[in-house]
């Protein structure tokens, strides 16, 4: 799960923090430095995860996350089945349900953070759109994007 230590890189000068939170309040989180890829999911697990079309997923390293508050509050919705074929754990609020973070064994070390939990605007944009076979048909492509139509390469994230 997230790292929950004193000691962070968002400290530094130079890093820029992100906070974020659930829809409640009750777990509240921060974010340093810039994510390594900014994913729009079409499968229908994250679809029906996020309650939405696709889900917005932001890829940072586990030391990257800080839960500031509400740790306690977490609970984990082990996903096994799925597109992908492996366990997704995606973590979510007690109070409210909603969506927070998600991590799996294909990207150990990772901490995939749903994009709608930031507080306020951020300057990433998508730059892969996975399971685009199951785009909905409305739903157009993201200029710029790198369009898959399943998920990553094994050996890429």
């Amino acid at each position: 799960m997230a790292d929950t230590s004193s000691d962070t890189a968002a400290t530094a000068t130079d890093t820029k923090v992100q906070a974020g939170s659930c829809l409640c309040g009750k777990v509240r989180y921060e974010l340093s430095g810039e994510p390594f890829t900014f994913v729009l999911c079409h499968c229908n697990n994250c679809r029906k995860a996020s309650g939405s079309s696709f889900m917005a997923n932001v890829f940072f390293t586990q030391s990257q996350v800080k839960v500031l508050q509400g740790e306690s509050d977490i609970k984990v919705y082990d996903d096994t089945e799925n597109d992908s074929g492996g366990t997704v754990h995606r973590s979510f609020c007690s109070n409210c349900g909603c969506p927070i973070f998600a991590t799996n064994k294909t990207y150990e070390g990772v901490v995939i953070v749903t994009s709608g939990t930031l507080d306020g605007e951020y300057e990433w944009k998508p730059q892969n759109e996975l399971y685009c076979k199951r785009r909905r048909g409305w739903v157009p492509e993201v200029e710029g994007t790198n369009r898959l139509q399943e998920t990553f390469p094994a050996a890429s994230a």
